[in-house]
């Protein structure tokens, strides 16, 4: 038998009449298209989620190279260096910053706050930096020694607007050993947030020479941070081929080439780090809990393909006679289980196309549908609540699906080739296995036994 008439009668069996049978494999095929678009959801919001994170970390935190002195350095030698790292083929940012710890309060709160000494043009100056961080109020303005930038939630634990006072506790060393408090204050200028609470809620920026003055140099964190053109062509794990980036252009080989020559220009006595190793455990977390996630999805298609090899063993008890007669006529066995086999391909690649389609189609649109449930859900919750207030029920806050506080206000949405690929050549190739069971048992029947049942 021809490898056409294999596909001819595999596709008689599937589509060629209705009844009972092709509603089964019409089902089978819904089914493994409905498995199929929580895996891609969640391939692609995790990847978007992971991009968001960790682009706002490496913008406004982490910088996207680090370099941290090993011992104790003059600001002229940093000056030095910074002129130097500044002429490196793809910087395009170089910046000093001190990082250290202080109690920040006012006459409503007080907090332990993160102080950063940034340079005062940092705003100017570093385009990413001014990308995604957003001013709700006031400016982001250090020209003023005795001006600070604070976060929103810094600003709403301690009550706090632009123009209001700050009072910062620190400590420094003392002469005769212990350590001596100092009182700080700074004036509001303004009230900023990246979209990500869990990275900004404890900053309070001021200027740098000022961060130098206040705070312990032994207990504070002194680096230089730069910024280059390709991040993510820096060496790490995360964005090697799910963003469609060809294996090495040359502006991601020359981004691989920049920490090398930082070290060569700094020297031993710096330590020089890009964003994925300053924070490298935070990173393989979100890496571990995507391929979890991504691995209970596909289980999910596994128990799919199911409904598949079910839908063709009964197919096969059906044409049974069908299946006798092809034998009788110098069918082999392998052929007979070729149909079964093809069949199972072709519901596989329908069922994976669909599921494809409508998960991509969730997927770029996840931040519409989740703020249209977010709604739904938040219109319920108050009709519920009038009509329990008068029975003594308590109005329900409003529900936040993506809250700043956990997650990131908008989901950044990139289609991620590779990654789709290989979900849907999966999906067929477990369609394809979970048909050989059928098609094996296809293949045992015996033409005689089934002519005298017959």
């Amino acid at each position: 038998m021809k490898r056409r008439a294999v596909l001819w009668i595999a596709l008689r069996y599937l589509f060629g009449r209705g009844g009972r049978e092709t509603g089964r494999i019409i089902s089978a095929v819904l089914i493994i298209g409905l498995s199929l678009i929580p895996l891609v959801v969640v391939l692609q919001v995790a990847d978007g989620m992971i991009e968001g994170i960790v682009t706002r970390f490496i913008e406004t935190g982490t910088f996207h190279i680090r370099a941290a002195a090993r011992r104790s350095v003059e600001q002229d030698e940093i000056a030095d260096a910074l002129e130097s790292l500044r002429e490196i083929p793809g910087v395009r940012y170089a910046g000093a910053e001190l990082q250290g710890m202080g109690l920040a309060h006012s006459d409503r709160g007080r907090r332990g706050v993160t102080l950063r000494g940034v340079p005062p043009e940092l705003w100017e100056r570093d385009e990413g930096f001014r990308e995604y961080i957003e001013v709700r109020s006031g400016a982001f303005e250090l020209d003023d020694p005795a001006g600070a930038v604070i976060g929103t939630d810094t600003a709403a634990t301690l009550g706090l607007e632009p123009g209001d006072e700050l009072r910062v506790l620190t400590v420094r060393p003392s002469p005769r050993g212990g350590f001596l408090p100092r009182v700080t204050r700074f004036t509001v200028r303004g009230v900023v947030t990246t979209g990500y609470q869990e990275l900004d809620r404890l900053w309070v920026f001021v200027p740098y020479d000022r961060a130098r003055s206040i705070l312990d140099r032994s207990a504070a964190t002194e680096y230089i941070g730069l910024k280059v053109d390709e991040p993510l062509a820096l060496e790490n794990p995360l964005f090697r081929t799910g963003h469609g980036m060809p294996l090495l252009r040359d502006g991601e080989r020359d981004a691989r080439e920049i920490p090398v020559a930082v070290s060569s220009i700094l020297g031993a006595d710096w330590r020089v780090d890009t964003w994925y190793q300053a924070e490298r455990t935070r990173y393989i977390s979100f890496q571990t809990t995507k391929n979890l996630l991504s691995f209970i999805m596909l289980l999910i298609v596994c128990v799919a393909a199911v409904n598949i090899s079910s839908a063709l063993v009964l197919l096969s008890i059906e044409k049974q006679h069908e299946i006798a007669i092809l034998k009788s006529v110098g069918a082999a066995p392998r052929e007979i289980a070729g149909i079964f086999v093809v069949s199972g391909f072709i519901a596989g690649v329908l069922g994976t196309v669909l599921g494809m389609a409508a998960g991509m189609l969730i997927a770029v649109n996840i931040n519409e549908i989740m703020a249209a449930l977010e709604r739904m859900i938040n219109a319920f919750q108050a009709g519920a609540g009038l009509i329990a207030v008068p029975f003594g029920g308590v109005e329900p806050a409003p529900l936040e699906i993506l809250s700043a506080e956990f997650y990131l206000e908008r989901i950044p949405i990139r289609l991620a080739f590779p990654e789709l690929f290989a979900a849907a050549l999966a999906a067929i190739l477990i369609a394809t296995a979970a048909s050989l069971i059928p098609a094996r048992r296809a293949a045992a029947t015996r033409p005689l036994e089934v002519m005298r049942r017959h």
